[in-house]
């Protein structure tokens, strides 16, 4: 029988089914679920503390706005500034009439973490461990033996890291049209994983205009900072982190208009004035940190909220929407 458009080859399929390249697996039932979260909320605060980070705590964070407000910046760099070397929070964020980023969650819940003297290569090294560590703690009775090999593949690799430009050249040759300045889609990080075999991969160096103010400048290349995106197949971009400005002038002019409005603003940017704070962090999504882990195609099957999974339509999309 002659082979139908679109079927791939024998050995297309054998490499598909590989390893290196999973299909998502089915939703866990909501009790190995709450499970899975619970083991793996535990491990990244054993994490921390085996390697003596703070945590902070803050208060409920503002989600809608998915800017500023919706992170834990000026609580983690305030106690860095009185003498904190490493610290971290699990924050909460609260959409505003408990509704986000069309995605109906009434709330969700991310890990950030800052750290004194850290350079680039040391926050992706991090990163990494955090990631692996956390996989490393799952076993097959919570997650299936699928899954568990899934991820020890994951763990005894090195993840691919990469630069923003090296990101477009790749893609734009697998089809794409990108230009410097375009974010990235979820497609486009799904076809940069599947590219390095299905493997999580670090993207650094990213156009400033895509970055908060407190990215701090590449000292080579002025267009671009010294950031990372994180990103895992299934889900997309899990964790984003950054070397941090030490300078406030530098972000004030960063924030051109926006910071001239007293919305508090200055009471961070005072921070600085009179010391230099050297330092870096990354932020975490604990939601597709799990649909990661479990393996599955919807964020909404790693959602443990139970009035969340009432209320969120089967059909809506999850790729790229998480963080």
């Amino acid at each position: 029988m002659p082979q139908s458009a679109g079927i791939p080859a024998d050995n297309s399929i054998a490499r598909l089914r590989s390893a290196r390249f999973q299909f998502p697996g089915r939703p866990l039932p909501l009790a190995r679920r709450l499970a899975v979260h619970n083991r793996v909320v535990k491990r990244i605060r054993d994490f921390m503390e085996e390697r003596l980070f703070n945590e902070i705590p803050v208060p409920a964070l503002d989600a809608a706005t998915r800017t500023w407000e919706a992170t834990g910046r000026h609580y983690l760099d305030s106690m860095i500034a009185q003498g904190f070397p490493a610290v971290w929070c699990e924050s909460e964020c609260l959409p505003q009439e408990f509704e986000s980023m069309n995605m109906r969650l009434a709330g969700f819940k991310r890990m950030e973490v800052e750290k004194s003297n850290l350079e680039l290569d040391e926050l992706c090294n991090l990163m990494e461990d955090l990631l692996k560590s956390v996989a490393h703690d799952l076993s097959a009775d919570l997650l299936g033996g699928r899954q568990v090999t899934r991820l020890n593949h994951m763990i005894n690799s090195s993840h691919p890291r990469i630069t923003y430009r090296r990101a477009l050249e790749i893609l734009n040759n697998r089809g794409w049209d990108l230009k410097f300045g375009q974010d990235l889609n979820w497609k486009a990080e799904s076809s940069l994983c599947r590219f390095f075999g299905n493997m999580p991969v670090l993207v650094t160096h990213f156009p400033a205009e895509l970055r908060f103010f407190t990215s701090r400048l590449n000292a080579d290349d002025a267009t671009v900072t010294d950031t990372v995106d994180y990103i895992l197949p299934y889900c997309g971009e899990a964790m984003d982190g950054a070397v941090r400005n030490t300078d406030p002038d530098a972000m004030r002019e960063a924030l051109g208009d926006v910071g001239l409005d007293g919305s508090g603003f200055e009471a961070y940017l005072d921070l600085f004035t009179h010391r230099t704070l050297a330092r870096a962090g990354f932020g975490l999504g604990l939601t597709p940190l799990l649909q990661y882990l479990m393996g599955v195609e919807r964020i909404s099957d790693a959602v443990i909220h139970p009035l969340d999974r009432a209320s969120t339509p089967r059909t809506e999309a999850s790729h790229g929407e998480a963080v």
